[in-house]
């Protein structure tokens, strides 16, 4: 009798919780759109300065782009748009058990295929193109000179607290990775190192890793409410240019870490691929059109009030009409009930 009083005892507590937890959960609509723009594309940093969340993002891009070519030969499916945001480290770790086919590269405009709408339970999603509204913006900010659209997109999700806030995986642009190696340098530059033995052992022990994409702009955003809303962006935008490498002192150093050498002593500029990272931690007003700098691009974000899924109807709300105003970068109080 005890131990079904318990155990009834602990249901309860449980469906409680959960009634608790899906009225607490507080549903905001997101719009980005980040550019390329003209800079200084030599200004770069070896190491992310972000300080941003490391749990596994979800990826509501490359699912929509990506063929896991072994899947398919085996009559898999792979992972459903839902089970990429329940369990991106799942959903990551299979596609790297497969062959996968990368596009090379990403439509600047990311969307549903139809008009969606965030259901209780859920934590992420996506939006159809058509729920977009920075349209006027996007229209007005590609009449500038050097400007260049890399990515425009819209979610919505269930805020948290930064503990257990998930993180958005944003990739966008080309893929580099027939053209550079990770490290920066082109891939059509082979190592010459003439003072060094080569020793080449033609065994495969099949864990030759698999070639990732190289994007030109791949990163996160982490959005969490903390009684008011904060954003970290932890960013790499890529841009090719030439790196300016002293030969000399490669040859000085037979066993020198640098790719390249050569005999000639004289400096060569070789093709290269620099990048540039944009992290920042910000705190926004919902329903304010916010503006992320950086020399070399900038973000555009809106993080909009929207209805609860828990007091939607079966139909989608109407999109409301908006005056967009861009907000400069000065910070403006603010109050809880802003948010």
């Amino acid at each position: 009798m005890l131990k079904q009083t318990l155990f009834l005892a602990t249901t309860l507590l449980s469906i409680s919780g959960s009634a608790i937890a899906a009225d607490d959960e507080r549903w905001f609509e997101v719009e980005i759109y980040i550019f390329e723009r003209q800079g200084n594309p030599y200004e770069e940093m070896l190491k992310n300065p972000a300080n941003i969340n490391q749990r596994q993002p979800v990826d509501m891009i490359l699912p929509l782009f990506t063929t896991d070519i072994s899947g398919a030969s085996a009559g898999l499916t792979g992972c459903t748009e839902q089970q990429w945001i329940d369990n991106p480290e799942a959903c990551h770790q299979q596609l790297d058990a497969g062959h996968v086919s990368y596009p090379s590269r990403i439509p600047m405009n990311i969307g549903a295929a139809q008009p969606q709408y965030a259901k209780v339970g859920e934590s992420t999603v996506l939006l159809a193109d058509s729920q977009a509204q920075f349209s006027d913006i996007i229209a007005t900010l590609t009449q500038e000179a050097d400007h260049k659209g890399l990515l425009h997109m819209t979610w919505q999700q269930s805020m948290q607290p930064r503990r257990l806030a998930t993180p958005v995986r944003l990739i966008a642009g080309d893929d580099f990775s027939k053209r550079y190696n990770q490290d920066g340098y082109s891939i059509d530059h082979q190592q010459v190192a003439p003072v060094i033995p080569q020793f080449n052992f033609d065994i495969d022990f099949g864990t030759t890793a698999k070639k990732q994409p190289i994007w030109q702009l791949e990163g996160a955003i982490n959005i969490y409410l903390d009684h008011y809303l904060y954003v970290e962006t932890a960013l790499t935008l890529r841009e090719e240019g030439q790196k300016q490498l002293n030969t000399a002192s490669l040859n000085d150093n037979a066993f020198s870490s640098e790719p390249y050498q050569t005999v000639s002593g004289t400096s060569s500029p070789l093709p290269y691929l620099y990048k540039i990272w944009m992290a920042q931690n910000k705190r926004v007003i919902s329903d304010e059109i916010h503006y992320f700098d950086h020399p070399n691009m900038g973000m555009i974000l809106q993080i909009r009030k929207m209805t609860q899924p828990s007091e939607m109807t079966d139909q989608l709300p109407e999109k409301p009409s908006q005056e967009v105003v861009i907000e400069s970068n000065t910070q403006t109080e603010q109050t809880p009930s802003d948010h």
